[in-house]
């Protein structure tokens, strides 16, 4: 197959039926002429509205002046005071223009440069019968384009003006015409040069001069289909500088079937005859026919077209071989694993195709079988430099006796190989190689063998290459620019010769090396994570609330450095990010009205916290709180302080400054004791999740339960701070007012 080939195919592929084949093309030379000339041209000119107007009068009278005519228009050419009529200037020049332009056609004689006697010539009269006026011009040039092949010259420039063409000899074809007959030229013009010769536009020529021709041909191609059916063929015609389908070259084989026959005969001596075919031998019939019908129901539907034919192609048992090299990259999508690429011949294309392959699909591995061909030396070296560059491609290039194309799907393994079949022609059969499908083959013997040709030719370079990788990274005093990804990819070109017998041994040893380096990576990259987290911590604690700037900042810091790390365990960052959506509240809670649910312990430090805190904020007691002051009040280091406490709450109460609550254990997360007074406050302070909480309490324990479930808690100290922050922030928002 050769790239003409190839490319004949996809101009076919829309038009063709799945049981159409293609058995090839012929090539053959189409001859036109192309001819200049120079002759004496009329152009017919639409008469203006003006030209209608002027010639009906001079028609009618004898002759009239300018101003006559004007005044008969309605024009103020004159001066006519008594009727309070002045000469318009403008409406004199453009009728004076008219009358010029009737007279540069001779149409008019005017007597005088005044116009003052303005007369129809025989001309003018004949041109006005006519309703066109006619400009004269000698010696114009032009170009006409001849077929000499079909002697269809009405459509010669349409067909042959933008054709890709050679100069040619003057032949019997092209000399049988005579380039001078002007009624010849005149039978065509009209199509191709309508500009000059139009009957029905009245342009026309006399008097032409052939200047110079060119015979010219174009190399086109005659391609044939046989439906397995009917064995009849049909031909189509390529021409190789548009890629396409050409439809009056095809029409014109179609319609003088000697030409077509003569061509395809040429096509039948490149096959041999298969002798005494039986039924079974045209199985692949049915199939194909099947298939065809398939595709015209989808192509009905209209719906997922793409995505179907697809579908119905990886199904097909039997496949044409420019097919099967258009559709590889698709039946190499849809296989699993490893693909085996033996090809006993090799061509241009195969190895661009290859390319494409190798470099657009990177998530199998490909062993490929080439020939030995001189004729391609230097694309065989470039390719063989392509697949080297890449991770899952392997190359062997030597005597290959046959055409394998193996793929594996679900664990089953399918092979692709090249078979003869009778396809009847005239009731003759030529063995025709289709790309036959098997499924469920088992070749394990046959694998075990190419996998072993392939280590021999790989293994120990690769051995060399990755002991050398792996010497590199260790010597490197920072193992923490390795990335997880680059050890473990280290030996992914290795990894489908692990299981040959012959280099279990030195390939264990490339294993554990590997393993102990990941493991050397994973520590030392870690033990720099965590560096870096424990320094930003430090950070963010010693961070005034006071600069949301500097928390963007760290912010952006940690995502840069999660970014390049992104390999690792996401729970390292976890911790650092929940200290950061803690921070961000905390900014956030300077900007809004807040709900702080107070702790016992606040309360015993300080009974007077609900006047410390004031009014612009939502305080909650929980009943637990309650309930605990209840008994500290009994108690004697704790009984002044909580009296005191619980008249506070007493008074706020009655001024409505205060709000209670009681506890929804239902809320806390299943490992947290529902029966712990601290974790019944929590699940009050749960209850405000939208409503900005702050828990207040000097208990580290609950503090850091709280930070669990992202609930800022705060000290005494810490709140007043951030009060007074958000008393600043008010002050400056009023003042921008």
């Amino acid at each position: 197959m050769n790239n003409i080939d190839y490319n004949i195919f996809k101009a076919i592929e829309q038009d063709k039926k799945l049981t159409e084949i293609y058995v090839g093309y012929t090539p053959f030379d189409w001859f036109f002429t192309k001819a200049k000339y120079a002759a004496t041209c009329t152009e017919a000119v639409e008469f203006t509205l003006f030209d209608k107007t002027i010639c009906g009068l001079l028609n009618i009278e004898r002759a009239l002046s300018i101003e006559e005519i004007g005044e008969i228009l309605g024009f103020n050419v004159i001066d006519n005071p008594t009727q309070n009529k002045y000469k318009d200037f403008a409406e004199y020049e453009i009728l004076k223009e008219a009358l010029q332009s009737l007279e540069e056609f001779e149409m008019i004689t005017t007597g005088d440069s005044f116009y003052s006697y303005c007369q129809l010539t025989d001309i003018g009269k004949e041109y006005f019968q006519k309703g066109k006026k006619f400009r004269v011009h000698t010696n114009k040039r032009f170009e006409l384009y001849f077929d000499n092949t079909n002697n269809d010259h009405s459509k010669a420039k349409d067909n042959f003006e933008f054709l890709k063409s050679v100069n040619a000899e003057e032949n019997s074809i092209n000399s049988r015409i005579n380039y001078e007959d002007e009624q010849l030229l005149k039978s065509f013009s009209e199509n191709q040069i309508p500009e000059i010769y139009n009957v029905e536009k009245m342009n026309s020529f006399k008097d032409s001069v052939l200047l110079e021709k060119e015979h010219k041909s174009v190399n086109l191609y005659a391609v044939f289909l046989v439906d397995t059916i009917s064995g009849k063929y049909r031909t189509l015609v390529y021409e190789e500088y548009s890629k396409t389908i050409n439809d009056y070259f095809s029409s014109y084989l179609n319609e003088n079937r000697i030409n077509a026959d003569n061509l395809f005969f040429q096509i039948l001596q490149k096959y041999s005859f298969y002798q005494n075919p039986t039924s079974d031998d045209y199985s692949y019939r049915e199939e194909l026919i099947k298939s065809q019908k398939e595709i015209e129901s989808i192509i009905a539907e209209n719906k997922n077209i793409s995505e179907k034919i697809a579908k119905n192609f990886n199904q097909l048992e039997f496949i044409e071989p420019f097919m099967f090299i258009d559709k590889l990259d698709t039946i190499i999508k849809n296989s699993e694993n490893e693909v085996w690429l033996i090809f006993n011949k090799v061509s241009k294309l195969l190895i661009e195709t290859l390319s494409k392959i190798i470099k657009d699909i990177n998530d199998k591995y490909f062993f490929i079988y080439l020939p030995i061909n001189n004729d391609l030396e230097t694309e065989l070296e470039e390719f063989k430099r392509k697949v080297s560059e890449t991770l899952n491609s392997y190359l062997i290039i030597g005597n290959i006796d046959e055409f394998n194309v193996i793929t594996e799907n679900s664990n089953k393994t399918s092979i692709y190989k090249k078979e003869d079949f009778p396809l009847e022609i005239n009731k003759k059969s030529i063995k025709y190689q289709f790309v036959k499908k098997y499924l469920n083959v088992d070749i394990k013997e046959h694998m075990d063998t190419f996998r072993r040709d392939f280590a021999d030719e790989y293994v120990q370079d690769l051995i060399v290459e990755i002991n050398s990788v792996i010497s590199e990274k260790v010597s490197n005093k920072n193992l923490s620019d390795c990335t997880i990804q680059e050890i473990e990819t280290i030996d992914y070109k290795m990894r489908p010769f692990y299981d040959v017998p012959k280099y279990n041994a030195i390939l264990n040893e490339i294993k554990v090396t590997k393993s102990s380096l990941l493991i050397a990576v994973e520590k030392a990259r870690k033990e720099k994570v965590q560096s870096f987290i424990d320094s930003i911590v430090e950070e963010l604690k010693n961070l005034n609330l006071s600069d949301e700037r500097e928390f963007k900042t760290l912010k952006s810091k940690i995502n840069n450095k999660k970014e390049k790390f992104e390999d690792l365990e996401p729970r390292l960052f976890l911790e650092l990010e929940k200290k950061f959506s803690l921070k961000e509240k905390e900014f956030e809670l300077i900007k809004k009205r807040k709900s702080i649910i107070i702790d016992t312990n606040i309360l015993i430090e300080e009974p007077k916290i609900i006047d410390v805190i004031g009014p612009l904020q939502n305080i909650i007691f929980s009943a637990k709180v309650i309930e605990e002051l209840d008994g500290l009040k009994n108690r004697r280091e704790t009984k002044e302080k909580a009296q005191e406490a619980i008249r506070e709450i007493r008074k706020h109460q009655k001024n409505r400054n205060i709000s209670f609550n009681t506890s929804k254990v239902d809320n806390l997360p299943d490992d947290l004791n529902k029966k712990s007074p601290d974790n019944m406050i929590l699940s009050v302070a749960l209850q405000y999740q939208k409503r900005n909480p702050i828990l207040l309490t000097n208990d580290k324990g609950l503090q850091i339960k709280a930070e669990m479930l992202e609930i800022p808690a705060k000290t005494i100290t810490e709140l007043t701070s951030l009060l007074s922050l958000s008393k600043r922030n008010r002050t400056n928002n009023r003042k921008k007012r």
